[in-house]
């Protein structure tokens, strides 16, 4: 018996995406709350190091996927006004 439902649909590239970066964008602002909050303990060098790899590769990350997603739907919808 198949569990799919006839009423879902798998979601567009750029909707997908647009959530991918919308979480990663969650948990690199949390990765910097948490730095700001915990650095201040440490006061060490290696603080910076800590504070790029938790906030920075995330928001690396959700950057790609927005501009991605951008990128995508100008394409959807150029190739869509040309048909």
């Amino acid at each position: 018996m198949s569990t799919t439902q006839t009423y879902q649909h798998p979601k567009t590239l750029p909707v997908v995406l647009g959530k991918r970066a919308a979480l990663f964008l969650f948990i690199g602002v949390l990765g910097f709350l948490f730095v700001k909050i915990v650095g201040p303990i440490l006061q060490s060098g290696p603080e910076y190091v800590v504070e790029a790899v938790v906030s920075g590769i995330p928001l690396l990350i959700a950057v790609g996927c927005a501009v991605s997603a951008l990128a995508l739907a100008v394409v959807h919808k150029v190739r869509h006004r040309a048909a």
